[in-house]
């Protein structure tokens, strides 16, 4: 039996997959889950990241940072090519 696992942004995948995001693809995430909040500062303050850092990542300014991260049920992780 395959077990689904459901992220908060609402993705949904088999708990063995592994699925790797880059910073463009975690900030569409972030994007998406900010509209849903209705604003930054909405989604900023229910998941208790600094404002300014998540405007930073939105804009390129910064990258990921492990706030973000556990905010949308993501793991860091450093990929080897």
């Amino acid at each position: 039996m395959t077990r689904y696992v459901r992220s908060p942004v609402g993705l949904k995948w088999k708990a063995d997959d592994l699925l790797v995001l880059n910073d463009d693809d975690v900030a569409d995430l972030v994007r998406a889950a900010v509209e849903r909040e209705g604003s930054q500062a909405a989604f900023a303050k229910r998941h208790r990241i600094n404002r300014t850092d998540l405007s930073a990542f939105l804009n390129g300014r910064r990258g990921i940072s492990a706030s973000i991260a556990k905010a949308l049920g993501l793991r860091r992780v450093w990929v080897v090519k």
